[in-house]
């Protein structure tokens, strides 16, 4: 006899949800207005998805593949970085996104100290390669 007030209970509670969910509808996440950029056109705006910067993506996969030379730089003071890792961390840092290298788990100090690193080493490559200016007699 106790089944029959669960069953009861249980077939109304059933009919309930069906009802309000069949009479439930979707609503867009955001109301457009006249003049606002869509949410895919704010997407391509805030990662930079346009035809010259694509450089930005290939560069921040070079830091994923030059990320043992990085942490031997922090852990060891290793004070080389190759040239391929450290022009990846000036396109990203300056070119790109500046937050990505904290994103990539560097402190904003470290990534300061990749930075400045990776810039004295290519005015010291710059200075190398220069023609060295000619004399007038």
């Amino acid at each position: 006899m106790a089944t029959k007030p669960t069953f009861a209970v249980s077939f109304t509670v059933m009919l309930v949800l069906m009802v309000t969910s069949s009479t439930v509808t979707a609503r867009p996440l955001m109301k457009p207005t006249v003049g606002a950029p869509s949410p895919s056109t704010s997407l391509v705006y805030r990662l930079r998805l346009d035809e010259e910067t694509g450089y930005c993506w290939d560069s921040l996969m070079q830091l994923q593949h030059c990320s043992g030379e990085l942490i031997l730089f922090f852990l060891n003071g290793e004070t080389y970085i190759g040239p391929g890792c450290c022009s990846a961390i000036r396109t990203v840092g300056s070119k790109c996104w500046p937050t990505m290298i904290g994103v990539l788990g560097f402190t904003a100090q470290e990534g300061d100290m990749l930075q400045g690193y990776c810039d004295d080493e290519h005015d010291e490559h710059a200075l190398a390669f220069s023609p060295l200016p000619t004399t007038v007699a």
